[in-house]
């Protein structure tokens, strides 16, 4: 086990990193191919946007077909940067689309349709039932948990510690899966990594069924009895999603999942839950009575679930009854998927409560979190206020400091709208509240209360947008009109930040240079003339010393914390200059759809990532 372990690194490494001498970097013909079909996905971000759902599971399968063929026709490395840019940006939609239209999804690996018949044919003859080598059988999902005598194959979502991999990958021939028989294949090899990093799901109705029986239709097992499953309608008081799943996952799977699951019954989805345990049946639909899981959790009988835990609450106790008595009805997706993948998140169901605020609700949600928020910050101080259709400008400053704010976050609003094309109005849902300390201690204070962080000597505001704008203000400290050593003045500090309030909306993941730089550059181009931002241009080829490859100027987390504000302003600078102001608006806008640098600059710039990269370094010279 030693020497097997000694060889892990190398054996992923071959899996993961490196490109065989059958796979090589696409040719520029081929990334041209990769970078249409990436195009063209990213627009489909907007049929998803207007919820047309079906025709961007359409669009998304017809292009997600595209790319696996040119992939496997041109032998490409599954680790060249576009390769697996692309495979990333098809797995996050189609996974978004399917969720929307309650699918299961399209990107798992099946364990009973891909992963059971290589296991069966490569490695049945060494461990099956009759004396399996190493005591590890592996004729069925069951045996193969259990493991052998080196310990259990599978740890789930860590393919590089599961044993199963490093046996099958290592450069040890006399460790290497299968013995005396050829190496498994790039694919097979790459579909079971990826379906043990997603979280090694078995997807049969019974874990004991024999691997070579599993079809890879969901049809497991045939002589599994048949469950009644009643879709919902919609006009029910009560979601079993919603209402019953979120404590069936957390009070009950503990002891109610797995291959041996207490008295029978697993609980991990839905069909199973329906299928009862030892005792049969334990939810009969609009029969209290006969529905054994009511009268262990609702009715008093005894032992009362769940056991040596907390009990149910009132609500869930009234929802169980009418549930029932509405005769449990399923309104999730795939009844034989985890409950655990179809209960909503905290942040789906913010989501969903956020979306159905009015206009007027939503401004007066914003207004009490603030007044809420600034009290936890400083409840001894009174604070003003300064309101408008986009801001509430609120803190401890005076009442014309605090209208100076709020007449530069109007003026500069026009400018904001332009650059990125923005139409909705207000910008932020219920407008954007900006904090304004008027001292170091009070913004000191908000950092540490709101965020639980300390303030870095160089920090004098921050934006902060969450999930469906329930929380959305930046927070600045009034460090005065004049620029420092570490900032630029308040009024270069508040566009900075309203700029990155914009780029950081829900839904998006921009690099942290793009952010920092953006505002600084929009901020430099209102303010004008600043000793704080012209003295950037030193720390800049500080920080660009150690680049050894023009594009990886682009890289998100290349620069530390102080330099990825100077770096940024300065590469947003030159491409701003380069392309004029709407030109790289549009570039923020294919990075907010889910495009890639390299396609978003093929795409605005004409260019490829690495040429613009140079250039952008020239203009240093």
């Amino acid at each position: 086990m030693r020497q097997l372990c000694a060889c892990v690194t190398l054996g992923l490494a071959i899996l993961v990193l490196s490109v065989s001498n059958s796979q090589a970097a696409p040719t520029p013909e081929q990334r041209k191919q990769l970078s249409a079909i990436q195009k063209e996905v990213a627009t489909v971000s907007s049929l998803i946007r207007r919820k047309n759902y079906e025709e961007a599971e359409k669009k998304l399968e017809e292009l997600h077909e595209q790319a696996m063929k040119l992939i496997a026709d041109a032998q490409l490395s599954p680790t060249d940067r576009a390769v697996s840019s692309l495979k990333k940006l098809l797995t996050v939609n189609r996974q978004r689309v399917a969720k929307a239209l309650g699918k299961p999804d399209p990107t798992l690996i099946s364990f009973s349709g891909e992963i059971a018949p290589i296991l069966d044919q490569r490695c049945g003859n060494c461990h099956g039932s009759d004396n399996p080598r190493g005591r590890l059988n592996l004729t069925s999902f069951a045996t193969m948990k259990r493991g052998g005598q080196n310990g259990v194959l599978l740890v789930p979502k860590q393919a590089q510690r599961s044993l199963l991999m490093l046996r099958l990958v290592t450069q040890d021939a006399q460790a290497r899966m299968p013995k005396n028989g050829n190496a498994l294949d790039r694919p097979e090899l790459e579909k079971i990594y990826t379906w043990i990093n997603q979280g090694a799901i078995f997807d049969g109705n019974n874990e004991a069924t024999p691997l070579a029986e599993l079809k890879s239709d969901g049809s497991k097992e045939p002589d599994a009895p048949p469950v009644m499953i009643t879709k919902a309608t919609g006009t029910e008081k009560v979601s079993f999603v919603r209402d019953i799943a979120p404590t069936i996952v957390n009070l009950c799977t503990g002891c109610h999942r797995g291959n041996d699951p207490n008295s029978g019954l697993n609980v991990e989805t839905f069909e199973n839950l329906m299928r009862g345990g030892d005792s049969g049946r334990v939810i009969v639909a609009g029969n209290l009575d006969g529905s054994r899981l009511w009268q262990l959790v609702g009715a008093g009988e005894q032992p009362r679930m769940p056991q040596g835990q907390a009990r149910i609450t009132r609500k869930f106790h009234a929802d169980l009854r009418t549930w029932i008595e509405e005769g449990a009805k399923f309104d999730g997706g795939d009844p034989k998927l985890p409950l655990r993948r179809l209960v909503p998140t905290e942040d789906e169901l913010a989501m969903e409560r956020l979306a159905a605020l009015s206009p007027d609700e939503f401004r007066q949600m914003r207004e009490q979190r603030t007044e809420d928020q600034w009290k936890r910050v400083s409840a001894r101080v009174t604070a003003r206020y300064v309101t408008s259709d986009e801001f509430y400008v609120y803190g401890d400053a005076s009442e014309d400091r605090l209208k100076q704010v709020s007449d530069w976050a109007g003026q500069y609003l026009g400018e904001l709208r332009s650059m990125f094309g923005i139409q909705q109005r207000p910008v932020w849902k219920g407008r954007l509240t900006i904090f304004v300390m008027k001292d170091r201690f009070g913004y000191t204070e908000l950092n540490q209360v709101l965020h639980s962080r300390s303030t870095a000597r160089d920090m004098h505001g921050h934006a902060h947008i969450t999930t469906g704008f329930e929380d959305a203000y930046i927070a600045v400290e009034d460090v005065g009109d004049d620029p420092g050593e570490t900032h630029g003045g308040l009024h270069l500090s508040v566009i900075d930040h309203i700029t990155g309030a914009y780029l950081q909306k829900p839904g998006t993941n921009l690099p942290q240079w793009v952010i920092r730089g953006t505002g600084l550059a929009m901020a430099g181009r209102v303010v004008g003339s600043n000793s704080y931002v012209a003295g950037m241009g030193s720390q800049v080829l500080d920080a660009l010393k150690g680049i050894e490859r023009p594009e990886d100027v682009f890289t998100d987390g290349r620069f530390g914390p102080g330099e990825v504000g100077p770096v940024g302003y300065s590469v947003v600078s030159f491409m701003i200059k380069a392309g004029g102001g709407r030109k790289f608006g549009q570039f923020i806008s294919r990075l907010q759809s889910g495009a890639n640098m390299g396609a978003a600059a093929s795409a605005v710039y004409s260019t490829d990532i690495k040429s613009l990269g140079t250039a952008y370094l020239n203009s240093l010279r």
